[in-house]
C-alpha cells in the first residue's frame, strides 16, 4: 500500500493548483497520498538515518518556535499554516527515502516507478505542446479552456502545462526531466525517450526565465560540489548561457513572441525592478527576508510570521513597487499573504541562525549523500536553486529529490548488489569467530 500510495503521487506530481478545491494557492495533490503512505511508515521498522535527526530537530524547533511567537503576537493561525506544511514536508521525505531504499534492491519497482513518471508527464506535456501551438502558431486562446480544467490560473500565451504558473511548469520539467534522464540511463529507453523530448522542446520554448536562471546556478553549484564531469558541466555551463543571452532572444524575434515575460531577456535589471511586477516580487520579497534575518539574527522572526513587518520595510525601502497591483494588495489589505518567495530567505528570516544552521547541517549530510553519483549530485544543486522562487516546505519536486538522494536511488546498481551479497558473508564470519 505505501508503494502503491507513492506512485499514484507521482503520477499525478504536476497537479498542483487545481481549481476544485482552493485551500491554497501551491496545492500539489501528490502530497496526499505521500502523507498517508508516511503514516503507513509508522506501523513498519523503518527509522531515520543519523544525520536525518537534525532535520527532525529542527523542524521541532520551528514548531515551538512559531507557537511562542504565536501566543505573544497573537495570530495562532499562522503558526499552525507553518506546522501543518513542516509535517507533510517530513512526511514526503520519509516516504521519499524509504521508495530509493525499495528500489535500489527492486528492478521491478524502478520499472514501475518509470511507468508513474511517465504517467504523470504525459497529460502536462500533451498540454504544454498544445499551448505551444496555440501561443506560437494559432494564437487565437483556445488552449486556455482546456488548461482551466486543471489550473485555477490560466495564462494567455504562456507555456504551464498543468501548473498554475508558469515558473511551476518549468519545476516539473526540470525535476521530473531529470529524473527520467536518469531511469533512460537505466535501461528504461523506450519508456523516457519521448516523454524527454517533450521536456527539452517544451524547456527551450517556454522562454521562462525563471526555468533557465534555475538550470545556470543547478550547473554553476554542480561544478563547485562535483568530482566528475567537471568539464563537460562547464561546456554545459557556457552553452546554456549562450542559449539564454543569444539563443533564446533570436527565438523570441524568430517566432515573433510578444508579452511581459519578453523583457526578461533584454536583462536591464534595473528597469525590470520597476517594470516588471514578477521581477519585484522574486528579487523584493527574497531581499526582506534578509532584512528581517539582520533585525532578528538568533531566533528570526518565528516560523509563518514573515509577514509581520513586510509592510514597514517594503515601504521605507522599496516604496515604488507599490504601484504593482499584487504589491499594493499585500501591504494594504492581506499583509498575512505575503511570503519571501524564496526558501532560503524564509529559513533565515524566520528560523535565524539556530534553524538555519540545523536546516543546512540537513542539507550537508544529504550533499555528502550525493558524493556516489554525478545524477545525484546534480539532483542536489537542482534541489538548492529549485527554491529560489518556493518558500513552503511542503514543496513536493523538492522533498522526492532530497529524499531519493538520501535514500540511494541514484547509487550504481552494480555497488548496491555487491553490498548486499557481502552482508551473508558478513553474518558467515560473525558465526565463525
Amino acid at each position: 500500500m505505501i508503494v502503491a500510495l507513492f506512485l499514484f503521487s507521482l503520477a499525478i506530481i504536476t497537479y498542483d493548483s487545481l481549481p476544485y478545491i482552493p485551500f491554497s494557492v501551491y496545492r500539489p495533490m501528490a502530497m496526499f497520498p505521500m502523507l498517508a503512505a508516511s503514516a503507513l511508515l509508522l506501523l513498519t521498522d523503518f527509522r531515520f538515518k543519523p544525520a536525518d535527526m537534525l532535520l527532525t530537530i529542527f523542524a521541532a524547533y520551528s514548531v515551538g518556535h512559531s507557537l511562542l511567537v504565536s501566543i505573544t503576537g497573537g495570530d495562532t493561525g499562522s503558526s499552525l499554516k507553518h506546522a501543518i506544511t513542516l509535517v507533510f514536508g517530513l512526511s514526503m521525505y520519509r516516504v521519499s527515502v524509504y521508495i530509493a531504499g525499495e528500489a535500489k534492491r527492486d528492478a521491478a519497482l524502478r520499472k514501475q516507478i518509470a511507468i508513474a513518471l511517465t504517467i504523470g508527464m504525459g497529460l502536462p506535456l500533451a498540454i504544454g505542446l498544445l499551448q505551444t501551438l496555440d501561443a506560437y502558431l494559432v494564437r487565437s486562446g483556445f488552449s486556455m479552456a482546456v488548461t482551466g480544467l486543471f489550473s485555477e490560473k490560466v495564462y494567455k500565451g504562456r507555456i504551464q502545462m498543468l501548473s498554475g504558473e508558469p515558473s511551476w511548469a518549468g519545476i516539473h520539467l526540470l525535476s521530473c526531466g531529470l529524473l527520467m534522464l536518469f531511469l533512460y540511463k537505466e535501461g528504461f529507453k523506450k519508456l523516457m525517450l519521448v516523454p524527454l523530448i517533450g521536456c527539452v522542446l517544451l524547456l527551450v520554448l517556454s522562454f521562462s526565465a525563471y526555468a533557465y536562471s534555475v538550470l545556470f546556478t543547478a550547473l554553476l553549484i554542480y561544478v563547485l560540489i562535483a568530482n566528475k564531469y567537471r568539464g563537460r558541466m562547464l561546456l554545459a555551463l557556457a552553452a546554456i548561457a549562450a542559449i539564454i543571452g543569444v539563443g533564446v532572444p533570436f527565438l523570441l524575434e524568430t517566432l515573433k513572441v510578444s508579452g511581459y515575460f519578453t523583457d526578461r531577456f533584454q536583462f536591464d535589471f534595473a528597469h525590470l525592478l520597476k517594470a516588471d511586477n514578477s521581477f519585484f516580487v522574486r528579487v523584493v520579497f527574497p531581499a526582506i527576508g534578509f532584512m528581517e534575518f539582520g533585525q532578528h539574527p538568533i531566533f528570526g522572526v518565528g516560523g509563518g510570521f514573515y509577514y509581520k513587518e513586510f509592510a514597514d520595510l517594503l515601504l521605507k525601502h522599496f516604496d515604488y513597487g507599490m504601484k504593482f497591483t499584487e504589491v499594493k494588495l499585500l501591504v494594504e489589505q492581506n499583509p498575512d499573504m505575503a511570503t519571501s518567495r524564496n526558501l532560503w530567505a524564509k529559513l533565515f528570516a524566520e528560523e535565524g541562525l539556530i534553524g538555519a544552521f540545523l536546516f543546512i547541517g540537513f542539507m550537508v549530510a544529504a550533499l555528502r549523500s550525493s558524493r556516489s553519483n554525478p545524477y545525484a549530485q546534480f539532483a542536489f544543486a537542482l534541489c538548492v536553486s529549485l527554491v529560489m522562487n518556493f518558500d513552503s516546505y511542503s514543496f513536493v519536486n523538492f522533498w522526492l529529490l532530497i529524499g531519493w538522494i538520501r535514500g540511494g536511488f541514484f547509487e550504481d546498481r552494480l555497488a548496491v548488489q555487491a553490498a548486499e551479497w557481502d552482508k551473508p558473508n558478513e553474518k558467515e564470519l560473525k558465526r565463525t569467530a
